[in-house]
């Protein structure tokens, strides 16, 4: 299903596949020059882009590896390649970008095999290329610990090969280059004694297959929202 509205992510500035965020009710734009641009969200239509002044986002010191929205606190995360995770607050209502603060805590998603970090509402949770999560619990908003594993089945790394790879909710939500969707549906808290149950199918559709490769796909409520080279928006249901 086709959203109407502005177009997402054409303004010019070239905008990386992974800085494309949903935020409660907006979809999120960080472009390479580290500016940070929203678009009011609702289903079926894109409302028109506005800036969030502030500091450029991941553009200086250390190159990121990583940038990721915590929905929870409200802010981006940038990882860097050193493993250290910087932060900036997103203020919706006043339309600004905070100044980078150092989240503290032992590295994260550095080794060469980390793939996505995911932003939970208690800390932050690696998947590796062997399918395994690890989880970072918060210490407080500004500090995390150490890494546990996620008694879980490996994620994404049987069958089709996957494409792209997102927490959606409860979820973790796998796109595979055929378009198919499956899903490993959340059984416990992202904790020590947390995991994902097996893999299941979550789309009757096939999604951002084949053709020009999508801008974006990212997941926001019930949808996966496929985002076209021509910034138009796309909709499919997940079940």
């Amino acid at each position: 299903q086709h959203w109407h509205g502005a177009p997402v992510a054409s303004s010019g500035v070239h905008v990386r596949h992974d800085r494309v965020f949903p935020a409660k009710n907006h979809l999120v734009v960080v472009n390479d020059n580290g500016e940070v641009w929203a678009h009011p969200l609702s289903a079926g239509s894109v409302g028109g882009a506005f800036q969030l002044p502030g500091p450029a986002v991941a553009v200086h010191g250390v190159p990121p590896k990583f940038v990721i929205l915590d929905k929870h606190h409200s802010r981006i995360l940038v990882i860097n390649a050193a493993g250290e995770v910087w932060a900036h607050d997103l203020d919706f209502n006043s339309h600004h970008t905070g100044n980078a603060y150092h989240v503290q805590g032992p590295a994260v998603g550095h080794a060469s095999h980390d793939l996505e970090i995911y932003a939970t509402k208690h800390g932050l949770a690696v998947r590796n290329a062997n399918g395994e999560i690890w989880v970072h619990h918060y210490v407080n908003r500004n500090a995390y610990g150490g890494a546990s594993k996620m008694n879980s089945p490996a994620i994404a790394v049987h069958g089709v090969p996957a494409r792209y790879v997102f927490k959606s909710n409860r979820r973790v939500i796998v796109v595979n280059t055929s378009g198919e969707v499956w899903a490993h549906q959340r059984t416990a808290g992202w904790d020590h004694g947390g995991n994902f149950a097996g893999a299941y199918k979550a789309s009757h559709e096939l999604v951002a297959a084949g053709g020009v490769p999508a801008k974006a796909v990212i997941p926001w409520k019930q949808y996966i929202l496929v985002i076209n080279q021509a910034g138009e928006v796309w909709a499919h249901t997940l079940h």
